[in-house]
C-alpha cells in the first residue's frame, strides 16, 4: 500500500489541526531562535569561531529546514521563508566544488573528511538531503536539491565508486534512509544503490566504534540481514531498519523484508513501553534486554518514537497490517505528543513515565550520582535533535493518515481532514482522542477501507443513515462507494485497565488506565504526593469529563501504614477521587510527580 502524500491532504479544525497551527506560530519560530542563539545558523556560513559548532549542528538545522518546507505550503509565513532562503543560500555558496558539505569539518579539520567513521558526517548529509527533497517537493526553494545532489554524487564517487573514504558505513544511521528518498524523488538509480550498498556493508567487518560503546550501539555488530533483536541506539537501530523496509520493499528483497518483520515483533513484544517509548536504556540511549522496561528512570527518547513511527510506516507499505499503524497511533498519541510543551515551546528529550520530583531534584544536584531524567521540558538541549524532529514530524502528519492501492483508499490513522485518491473524495470529521465519533462523506466511485482500532471497545455503524453490521477482516471494514455515501462511526471508547506482561519487573501486580489512544496518568498537582501507593480496585465508576481539559476522575484508594519506618500492622486503605489526565498533558505545571502504573 502507498501512503498518500502530506501535500494531497487538507486538515480541518480539530485536536490535530490545533497542534499543527501552534507548530507553525510557534514551534517552528522558537526552536529557530534558540538554534540561532547556540551558533547553529551561523555555522552554515562556514566561518571560523572562536569555539566551534558541534559535529551534529547541520544536522538540527537540516531537520528544522525540513519542518519548515513542510509548514511553509499549509502556513506561509514570510520571516520563516527568510530564513530559509538564507540558510540555503549559505549551504550553497559554502559547498566545496566537489559537492561536499560539513560546517564542521571543511572550516576545521579539512584534511579528515571522511576519515572517522564517529563524527556524523553522513549522518549530516542525509538529514539535509531529506530537507533538500521536502523543500523541492513544497515549491519553496529548489537550490538546496541541486546541491546535495552534488553531494550525494560526491558520497557515491568516495564510496561506492573509489571506495577511499576512511570507513564504509556511518556511526549514525540516516544516509540510507535518505538516500531512498532521494531515489525516490528523482529517480536516480544510484542513489537507491548507494543505500543498498551501505546496508549490505554494515556489520560485515570491523570498523571505528565509539569508545565508550560496544558495536551494536551503532548497528556494526552483525550484518543487517542476520539480526532479529533489536539492539543497540534506538534512534540510530529504527532509522535503519526503516532504510532497510525500505530497499527491501522497493528492491523485492524478501530476506531483507523478513528480517524488518522480526525486529518489529521484538520491538512489539518485548521492548514497547505502553506509551509507545523505545530504548529503555540510559547509557547508550539504547534497547537493552527483553521486558527491561523502567518507569522512573526510562530514557525512551523522543526521537525514538518518532523513528518508530517511521519503521511502522514504511513497515505498512509492505504488508498493510493495522498493528503496524496501531503501533504508530500508541508512539503518536502519548510519547510524541508528550514531548511538547502544551505552549509549543518546551521539549522532552527523555520521557519517563514516572516521577518522583523530590528525588530527581536531589539527584541532578549530585555529581555522578545516577541519571535521572529531567521532569521540565526545555527549549535547547547541547544535543538538540528532539525539539526539530518533532517540528518536522507533526508538520508532515499528512501524510501517516491514508493509503492507497488500486481502487481502494484506506484509513489508517482517524484525523479531521480532507483527500481525493482512488477515485473518491473524502471528508472525515472525528472527535478522537476523546470521544469515538467519526463521520466520514465519501463521493465517486471506489472502495473505502476503514482500520478498526485496537482500543475500541465496540463499533456502531450506519451507513446512509441505517444500521451495518461490519464486515471485518484483519481490522478493516469496507465499503463500496457508488456516488454520494455517508459513513457515520462510534468506536467504543471507556476507561479499561491495561496489564503488562508477568515479566516487566517494573509493572508486576500493577495496572494502567487507557481511554481510548491515551493512556492515562495521575500527577502531583491534582493528588498530593506518594502516588506510587494509590490502588484502584476497579473503574466501574470512572467519570469521564470532557471538558476545557479532558479528565478522567476514579474512585481510588491510598495507603496509609504508621508513622514508623517498619511495622507490624497492615497499611490502610483510604478513599479518595483521583484525578488521571493524558500522558501527553504532564509536566505543564511545574515539576511534580507523575504516576502511570497503580495498584
Amino acid at each position: 500500500m502507498t501512503p498518500v502524500g502530506f501535500d494531497r491532504v487538507t486538515f480541518s479544525d480539530g485536536f490535530w489541526q490545533k497542534i499543527r497551527a501552534q507548530n507553525a506560530a510557534i514551534s517552528i519560530k522558537n526552536v529557530y531562535r534558540r538554534f540561532e542563539e547556540t551558533g547553529r545558523f551561523a555555522a552554515l556560513r562556514c566561518q571560523k569561531q572562536k569555539e566551534p559548532p558541534h559535529i551534529f549542528y547541520d544536522s538540527d538545522v537540516a531537520k528544522w529546514l525540513e519542518g519548515a518546507a513542510y509548514l511553509q505550503r499549509e502556513f506561509p509565513d514570510e520571516e520563516v521563508r527568510s530564513i530559509i532562503d538564507e540558510a540555503v543560500n549559505a549551504i550553497v555558496e559554502n559547498q566545496l566544488p566537489c559537492g561536499y558539505f560539513n560546517s564542521y569539518f571543511q572550516v576545521y579539520e579539512p584534511d579528515k573528511i571522511f576519515t572517522r567513521r564517529t563524527e556524523h558526517e553522513l549522518y549530516c548529509a542525509g538529514h539535509l538531503i531529506e530537507a533538500a527533497v521536502a523543500l523541492d517537493v513544497c515549491g519553496v526553494n529548489g537550490r538546496l536539491l541541486a546541491a546535495m545532489r552534488k553531494y550525494a554524487d560526491y558520497i557515491y564517487l568516495r564510496f561506492y565508486v573509489r571506495r577511499d573514504a576512511g570507513f564504509t558505513t556511518c556511526g549514525h544511521p540516516e544516509i540510507e534512509l535518505a538516500l531512498v528518498r532521494l531515489y525516490l524523488h528523482t529517480g536516480e538509480k544510484r542513489y537507491l544503490t548507494l543505500a543498498k550498498f551501505f546496508l549490505d556493508e554494515r556489520g560485515v567487518r570491523e570498523e571505528e566504534i565509539y569508545p565508550f560503546a560496544d558495536r551494536a550501539y551503532d548497528q556494526s555488530h552483525m550484518p543487517v540481514r542476520m539480526q532479529r533483536e533489536a539492539a543497540g541506539h534506538a534512534v540510530r537501530a529504527l532509522y535503519l531498519y526503516s532504510a532497510m523496509a525500505d530497499v527491501g520493499r522497493i528492491a523485492g528483497d524478501e530476506q531483507l523484508i523478513d528480517t524488518c518483520r522480526a525486529l518489529y515483533r521484538d520491538v512489539a513484544d518485548k521492548k514497547l513501553y505502553v506509551t509507545g517509548g523505545v530504548g529503555s536504556g540510559w547509557f547508550g540511549e539504547r534497547f537493552t534486554i527483553p521486558y527491561d522496561l523502567p518507569n522512573a528512570d526510562a530514557y525512551a527518547e523522543t526521537c525514538a518514537a518518532i523513528a518508530l513511527a517511521l519503521f511502522c510506516h514504511r513497515l505498512a507499505q509492505t504488508d498493510n497490517r493495522a498493528e503496524y499503524h496501531a503501533t504508530l497511533e500508541r508512539a503518536l498519541y502519548n510519547s510524541i505528543l508528550a514531548a511538547e510543551s502544551a505552549n509549543g515551546k518546551g521539549f522532552f528529550y527523555e520521557n519517563p513515565l514516572e516521577a518522583d520530583a523530590r528525588y530527581a531534584k536531589y539527584a541532578n544536584t549530585i555529581p555522578g550520582f545516577p541519571h535521572k531524567p529531567l521532569l521540565q521540558r526545555a527549549e535547547v538541549f547541547g544535543c538538540s535533535c528532539c525539539p526539530p524532529n518533532l517540528v518536522r514530524f507533526f508538520a508532515q502528519l499528512g501524510g501517516f493518515v491514508y493509503g492507497e492501492e488500486g481502487e481502494v483508499l484506506t484509513v489508517n490513522q482517524y484525523v479531521s481532514s480532507q483527500v481525493s485518491a482512488c477515485g473518491i473524495r473524502l471528508s472525515v470529521q472525528t472527535d478522537i482522542p476523546f470521544s469515538g465519533n467519526v463521520d466520514i462523506r465519501a463521493d465517486g466511485r471506489g472502495t473505502l477501507s476503514l482500520r478498526l482500532p485496537a482500543w475500541r471497545t465496540f463499533t456502531h455503524c450506519e451507513v446512509d443513515g441505517k444500521h451495518v453490521v461490519l464486515q471485518e477482516i484483519d481490522d478493516y471494514a469496507y465499503f463500496e462507494v457508488e456516488g454520494s455515501t455517508h459513513v457515520k462511526l462510534v468506536f467504543g471508547m471507556q476507561p479499561r485497565f491495561v496489564y503488562a506482561n508477568e515479566r516487566v519487573r517494573a509493572d508486576s501486580g500493577r495496572k494502567a488506565v487507557e481511554y481510548g489512544p491515551l493512556v492515562m496518568c495521575a500527577e502531583q498537582a491534582d493528588n498530593g504526593d506518594e502516588l506510587f501507593s494509590v490502588e484502584i480496585p476497579s473503574l466501574e465508576n470512572a467519570v469521564v469529563s470532557c471538558g476545557k481539559d479532558f479528565k478522567i476522575l476514579v474512585p481510588a484508594l491510598r495507603l496509609r501504614t504508621e508513622s514508623s519506618l517498619y511495622g507490624y500492622s497492615a497499611p490502610q486503605k483510604q478513599p479518595f477521587t483521583l484525578t488521571l489526565i493524558p500522558y501527553y498533558r504532564w509536566a505543564n505545571r511545574g515539576e511534580n510527580d507523575m504516576q502511570i502504573w497503580f495498584l
